[in-house]
């Protein structure tokens, strides 16, 4: 009996997934894309815990002379980002690469760039002083929101809010059916939770049980037009979140215990996880 045409088209949605994976993002292998390597591996030095403080400091240390020069692009977005990204490239990404686990970093509030791009710098990826010479500049690497391919670790183009999480998703859901070793953390603002795709794609990860996807709420309590609460209330936001059976952690805004919880979270299986960082303090 012919099978029904809504279950030849999924099956044929998540082919062309695989196929992604397989091929054109092949993620557990050194590819590259118009000479950029698509992976981070071997890019990054691990640093230890005890040492991300100080990896925290200098990201915004850059940030802030960045700042001075002129370059203030959603610079507050940016500030409150720090913490997290020194925990991800700092951490934990370098001790994925160490275990043969592929991790991907999606910055779903692409207009953050700035915070990136000063974290690459920082780390080494990208010359110190890119910032200056490439940042808004037509055909550069270093577009007002990341560009898929222009940097190692960039497989989305962001910038478009509420997509960051699907996108991790169908990447999970693929790197799952093709036996890949594939995790994803997706840095989302909490200003963002206001789409609705966002939540859609909450519930299609506990439906799917992708427990190689991470959501990291960047909760500073400040979007476009307002304060959070004033604009559309988040709160119970951890509880919002449990009801939709993901695993919840609430977090204080440093790098060593976003890095800790993240390390946690490796023994948590079965859902997809959470990681609500309180930035609030950094916010302006």
């Amino acid at each position: 009996m012919d099978k029904p045409a809504r279950e030849l088209a999924g099956e044929t949605f998540l082919n062309r997934l695989v196929h992604v994976i397989n091929h054109t993002i092949p993620l557990t292998e050194r590819g590259e894309r118009d000479g950029i390597p698509i992976s981070l591996r071997g890019l990054l030095p691990p640093t230890r815990l005890s040492d991300l403080p100080q990896l925290s400091f200098n990201i915004k240390s850059r940030l802030e002379e960045l700042a001075s020069k002129g370059f203030s692009w959603h610079i507050d977005s940016s500030r409150t980002l720090t913490n997290i990204l020194a925990a991800l490239y700092g951490f934990w990404v370098p001790s994925g690469a160490s275990r043969g686990v592929e991790r991907v970093v999606i910055l779903s509030k692409g207009h953050g760039s700035l915070a990136l791009y000063a974290t690459y710098e920082v780390v080494g990826v990208i010359p110190r002083g890119s910032v200056e010479s490439e940042f808004f500049v037509a055909g550069s690497r270093l577009q007002s929101h990341p560009e898929a391919g222009r940097l190692p670790g960039i497989l989305v183009s962001t910038g478009s809010l509420g997509q960051g999480l699907s996108v991790a998703n169908g990447i999970a859901l693929a790197s799952r059916i093709a036996k890949k070793n594939v995790e994803v953390a997706v840095i989302v603002g909490d200003g963002e939770l206001d789409e609705g795709q966002v939540w859609e794609a909450i519930a299609t990860g506990s439906s799917h049980r992708l427990d190689n996807v991470i959501m990291i709420i960047d909760r500073n309590g400040v979007q476009h037009s307002g304060h959070t609460e004033a604009v559309k209330p988040k709160e119970p936001l951890s509880l919002r979140l449990k009801a939709f059976n993901w695993h919840v952690v609430e977090v204080a805004d440093d790098p060593v215990s976003i890095a800790s919880t993240l390390r946690l979270l490796e023994r948590v299986s079965g859902a997809p996880k959470a990681v609500i960082v309180n930035t609030w303090s950094n916010s302006s």
